[in-house]
């Protein structure tokens, strides 16, 4: 008996004003999505995505290939498809950001809104601030390096 292909998602990701950020296929979208907002400084930029379900994962493959040679999202690049794709992968810049975290975390330790010992990590610092959760941790990270937090494992913690 011979098992069936895998069904695989191609997934379109866009920003408020319908820019295509991203092209990807999995056979399990929701669990990628929540990958993509723990690893992708762009991440709090997505509005909306649009699934369309193919056969099998070589099929979605394919259509992903077509997809970002025709389409031109702005955060894939030749990583997927190399050499020849002629735009090269673009950095999202998340400086502007990161510095707007840490001054407000800098505000917000000095109005002391958050207790001694209070555990920080990069999810609900990046709600707060409207920015994706790994441009909180860096940010974060940064105010560690600084001696304004303490950094314990995944978490940051305000000094006692």
């Amino acid at each position: 008996m011979s098992e069936l292909p895998e069904r695989t998602a191609l997934y379109r990701l866009y920003s408020p004003k319908s820019a295509l950020l991203y092209v990807g296929i999995s056979s399990y979208p929701d669990e990628r999505f929540k990958q993509h907002a723990g690893d992708k400084a762009w991440w709090h930029h997505v509005a909306r995505h649009e699934i369309v379900w193919l056969d099998s994962r070589e099929e979605a493959l394919k259509a992903e290939a077509e997809a970002m040679a025709e389409e031109r999202p702005l955060y894939n690049g030749y990583h997927h498809l190399g050499r020849g794709w002629p735009q090269k992968a673009r950095k999202y810049d998340d400086t502007a950001e990161r510095a707007a975290v840490r001054d407000g975390m800098r505000s917000a330790l000095g109005r002391g809104d958050y207790k001694p010992g209070a555990l920080l990590q990069g999810a609900p610092v990046g709600r707060q601030f409207g920015v994706s959760p790994l441009t909180a941790h860096h940010a974060l990270s940064e105010l560690a390096r600084e001696g304004i937090l303490v950094k314990r494992h995944q978490y940051f913690a305000v000094p006692k």
